[in-house]
């Protein structure tokens, strides 16, 4: 990798939005920077989800061509890092506009609604995937 796509991993992976944002157009392929940490196969996508920065998760699917349904190394998708941090309007965005599947499992059948009520999440969230999405109150997973 550049260094100018070093500096722009290291901004998202440290949720610095205002570098990340200033570096982003620096970086020529963008869709291209992966790194293969705990998680495996990491994109800008997934922490840009997970530090719930809407405005670069949108231009990143959109001006960059990311996948949003695109699986990182535990068959996770970025929706799933937008909900374990709780990031609701990233989970709507991803839902309503790139239709993401809530009800899609990780690799150990985490769903979403597992993800949001596993780490204190808005009650008003998970009331909207149940009723609106179907998500199963009762799923369970692989661990």
């Amino acid at each position: 990798m550049s260094l100018i796509e070093d500096k722009c991993w290291a901004a998202f992976e440290k949720g610095d939005h205002k570098e990340a944002v200033h570096l982003l157009p620096l970086v020529k392929k963008p869709n291209k920077i992966r790194r293969e940490n705990r998680w495996g196969n990491v994109t800008l996508l997934n922490f840009s989800s997970m530090n719930g920065w809407l405005d670069v998760t949108k231009d990143l699917i959109t001006k960059y061509h990311f996948d949003p349904h695109k699986r990182d190394g535990l068959g996770c998708t970025c929706l799933h890092w937008a909900a374990d941090s709780n990031q609701v309007d990233v989970l709507r965005y991803l839902i309503d506009e790139c239709h993401c599947n809530p009800k899609v499992p990780g690799e150990y059948g985490d769903t979403v609604l597992h993800s949001v009520a596993a780490n204190a999440g808005s009650l008003d969230f998970m009331k909207y995937l149940i009723s609106h999405h179907q998500c199963d109150p009762m799923a369970t997973t692989n661990w």
